[in-house]
């Protein structure tokens, strides 16, 4: 089994990547896989599939800024909840689906709650 990426970067590194990504994003140094990304936002075909993955997003994003405003690591969060830094790593990354009971629990483990909203 290959390892994720994301594993071997330290919080550091992730936010050097993204802030780079941001950058390439102002520069406009878009590439052709970019603008057939960007295709694929816009079609209307892709609408359903393209809100649930901004769902997505949001929530591992809340995750991620949750652990970092209890000013935890992941390893540190992953001792609390019982499992690995690898899994932690996963869940922020939106690479494994996350059931309510563990996302209770990871809140806990930051001092925050969940609040559901329907829309």
């Amino acid at each position: 089994m290959s390892k994720d990426h994301a594993e071997y970067l330290t919080d550091e590194q992730i936010a050097a990547e993204v802030a780079q990504i941001a950058e390439d994003i102002k520069a406009g140094r878009i590439s052709d896989d970019e603008a057939e990304r960007d295709a694929y936002f816009n079609d209307p075909a892709n609408a359903e599939e393209v809100a649930a993955m901004f769902a997505r997003m949001a929530a591992v994003e809340a995750l991620y800024k949750a652990r970092h405003e209890a000013g935890l690591t992941q390893k540190e969060l992953a001792e609390r909840l019982g499992t690995n830094q690898t899994y932690i790593a996963a869940l922020e990354r939106g690479r494994k689906n996350i059931t309510f009971r563990t996302l209770s629990r990871y809140a806990a483990a930051c001092g925050k709650k969940v609040a559901v909203t329907l829309l």
